[in-house]
C-alpha cells in the first residue's frame, strides 16, 4: 500500500485516475489536496474529486467540505440526519447552498448497497458502489438536544462498505470508541 502520513482521519479513493471519492472532508484537506497531486485540480479538468461521503457530523468530518466549496460543484453523500444537522443546525454550512452552482446532497439509505457509479451496462462488475452500516455512536455535542432527540440513532456515525470489480473495503470511523461501547455492553 502506497499512503502518506495524514493528521486526520479522512480517505481518498478512486475508480479511475479522473474520478475521486472522499470518505469524510477533514479540516486539513485543502493542505492534502496540495500535497498529493491525483487530487490536485489540472488547468482543462478542474478537480478529480468528484464526491464526498459523510459518515458523520462531527467537526473533523465535516470542515473540509468549507475548503472545497471554494473550488467545484460538490455532490454530497450522508445520512438524512447529518444533512439536516449541518444545513438547518448550523448556519455556517449553509454557505454551501449558496455555491455556484450549490451543493448537491443525496441521501445515504442504510443497511442497501447504492451505485455511486453505475456499471457500464447491465451486469458489468465495473461500477462503483457503496452500502451504509450504521455503527454505535451518538450525534456531536454542538447539536441541540430538541434535534437530536428528533433523529434516528443509527444514523449519527455511519462506517462505509466500497465495492468496486469484487473488491470491498470497509472504513469504520470512531472503531476504538464503538469497540469500548460493545466491551462494556458485553459486561
Amino acid at each position: 500500500m502506497n499512503a502518506r502520513p495524514r493528521s486526520q482521519a479522512q480517505v481518498a479513493v478512486s475508480s479511475g485516475p479522473s474520478n475521486w471519492f472522499l470518505l469524510n472532508a477533514s479540516p486539513d484537506l485543502r493542505q492534502q489536496i496540495l500535497s498529493t497531486p491525483e487530487l490536485s485540480a489540472t488547468s482543462s479538468l478542474g478537480s478529480p474529486i468528484s464526491t464526498i461521503l459523510l459518515t458523520s457530523a462531527d467537526v473533523d468530518c465535516v470542515m473540509g467540505l468549507l475548503h472545497l466549496r471554494e473550488f467545484q460543484p460538490l455532490h454530497i453523500y450522508s445520512t438524512l440526519s447529518v444533512r439536516r444537522i449541518l444545513t438547518e443546525e448550523n448556519s455556517l454550512f449553509r454557505v454551501l447552498a449558496r455555491s455556484n452552482p450549490p451543493a448537491r446532497w443525496d441521501t445515504l439509505p442504510l443497511d442497501r448497497l447504492i451505485p455511486l457509479v453505475p456499471p457500464s451496462s447491465p451486469g458489468a462488475k465495473d461500477g462503483f458502489f457503496c452500502k451504509v452500516v450504521p455503527l454505535l455512536s451518538g450525534f456531536p455535542d454542538y447539536v441541540s438536544d430538541s434535534l437530536k432527540g428528533s433523529l434516528p440513532p443509527e444514523e449519527a456515525v455511519i462506517g462505509l462498505q466500497l465495492v468496486h470489480k469484487e473488491k470491498k473495503i470497509l472504513l469504520r470511523p470512531q472503531c476504538l470508541r464503538t469497540r469500548r461501547r460493545l466491551a462494556a455492553l458485553r459486561g
